[in-house]
């Protein structure tokens, strides 16, 4: 039995080439996969994605509609997995949008905004002498 990390990135790996080589849906887009995590009794597979919206369009109603295409695949998907896999049950795959980009890209606004506001405020003399 592999440790669930080998067995996570062995399986985003695998992931990763189906969705690119064998999937013909116009709805996936760009799509990447992020992170793949494993329930404790590997029966669940979470597989986290990011995708870029066609043509600057909203990113919710993108991330939506490549959910959903990538759930329309997931049997595919399992029984290629399954094939290729040396286990005695594939995971169930289960579809997110990965966040962490637009937040990483938020908290690198903010505090870009504070450095900004920080270097506009007056030097208090008082406050160097300290």
């Amino acid at each position: 039995m592999q440790r669930p990390e080998r067995l996570e990135d062995q399986i985003h790996f695998l992931l990763s080439n189906l969705i690119q080589r064998e999937l013909r849906d116009p709805e996936l887009g760009f799509l990447t996969l992020t992170a793949v995590r494993l329930s404790p009794d590997r029966s669940v597979a979470k597989v986290y994605f990011t995708v870029l919206p066609a043509n600057g369009g909203d990113q919710e109603a993108q991330d939506a509609l490549t959910r959903k295409a990538l759930g329309r695949a997931a049997g595919f998907l399992r029984s290629q997995l399954a094939s290729r896999l040396k286990m005695r049950r594939v995971p169930e795959l289960r579809f997110f949008p990965d966040g962490t980009l637009e937040e990483g890209n938020h908290m690198e606004t903010l505090l870009a905004e504070i450095e900004k506001e920080r270097a506009a405020r007056p030097v208090d003399p008082e406050a160097e002498d300290a």
